[in-house]
């Protein structure tokens, strides 16, 4: 009776050995990567130049803010970079005429898309070229920060 439990244990202490290592290289793979400062932010055109350059925009974050756009094309990009990673889930980004107002969204608001640190999001700006852009939570359904934007040239 205990040579076939003992088959059965040395069996599973093989495939352990061969599924942990591959787990932790899988996880290790899927990592995200680290936050880091580049000369050309992702998703901007290579003909794109800075217009403004801010980091005190933000409400109760302190998140970077460049503005791009292109001399060929009216269109404004945005790169956001916080200090800090925001620890919230999901986050979106909007773009509204108006401010949020407590923990809802202007009905105007647009929706930008997936925030994601460093990575370019196209500004779909009205004919005042100004506004307010808002981190929305959907799993907590809270705005977790907003900035007032000034006119844009």
């Amino acid at each position: 009776m205990i040579q076939p439990l003992r088959a059965v244990h040395r069996r599973a202490w093989v495939a352990l050995a061969l599924v942990l290592p591959a787990i932790v290289l899988i996880g290790l793979g899927a990592r995200r990567p680290r936050l880091t400062t580049s000369a050309h932010a992702a998703g901007v055109p290579i003909t794109a130049y800075v217009v403004r350059d801010s980091s005190n925009l933000w409400q109760k974050h302190p998140i970077q803010s460049k503005f791009y756009s292109t001399p060929d094309r009216p269109d404004i990009y945005v790169v956001l970079q916080p200090a800090q990673e925001l620890n919230e889930p999901d986050l979106l980004l909007y773009w509204a005429a108006d401010a949020p107002q407590g923990n809802a969204l202007p009905g105007t608001a647009q929706l930008v898309g997936a925030f994601t640190a460093g990575k370019a999001s196209l500004l779909p700006l009205n004919e005042k070229r100004a506004g307010h852009l808002a981190l929305f939570s959907p799993a907590h359904q809270t705005v977790v920060d907003y900035a007032r934007v000034e006119k844009l040239p």
